[in-house]
């Protein structure tokens, strides 16, 4: 699905902020790190009992992972990721940053549009295009190792940077220029 370049903007501009705001000002980022930060607990579904795999099964396909946004008595929210822990560790990052876009956004049931935008929350905020375009002499080997992610991802990063380079809109737009200063090299 295409979507306008202004959505795409405003989830670039959500996942730096995240960074930002929570100190991640490196090329590799600790999304499990981000997510206690963020007040969210985070649980692998290794920890998880039998019964209460039983229980999850019954209410949706358990999947890569999944969010639960719960509202308190008091107005507060509790939230939660699930997440399998079978998996490698860069689709665990992965799923796990795809996951906190469900929760800033509040998207207790994503329909395939947002599922869609967390994706590309996911990879962005992994290895965002304004680093990625910094370190395009790189092969996509490299940066997966740079960015510590899977060499899908990284092959997802660099194509993207090289579209924008090749689009001509290689200049930094001034939210990214903001993240890239601040940077810890």
């Amino acid at each position: 699905m295409l979507y306008s370049s202004s959505e795409y903007r405003e989830i670039d501009k959500a996942a730096l902020r995240l960074r930002l705001d929570y100190g991640f000002l490196s090329y590799s980022i600790d999304v499990f790190s981000l997510a206690k930060k963020m007040g969210i607990i985070v649980i692998p579904y290794s920890k998880l009992s039998v019964y209460q795999i039983s229980y999850i099964c019954k209410q949706k396909e358990l999947g890569d992972g999944f969010s639960v946004i719960q509202r308190k008595k008091n107005g507060d929210y509790v939230l939660y990721i699930f997440y399998n822990d079978l998996f490698d560790l860069s689709r665990q990052r992965f799923t796990i940053a795809h996951e906190i876009k469900h929760i800033l956004y509040m998207e207790e049931s994503p329909d395939a549009k947002q599922e869609d935008l967390a994706n590309h929350f996911a990879r962005y905020l992994l290895a965002p295009t304004c680093l990625v375009m910094k370190l395009i002499d790189k092969c996509p080997m490299e940066l997966a190792c740079i960015f510590d992610i899977s060499l899908m991802a990284a092959e997802n990063a660099y194509k993207s940077a090289k579209n924008r380079i090749n689009a001509g809109k290689e200049e930094l737009l001034s939210f990214e220029t903001e993240f890239v200063e601040k940077l810890i090299k």
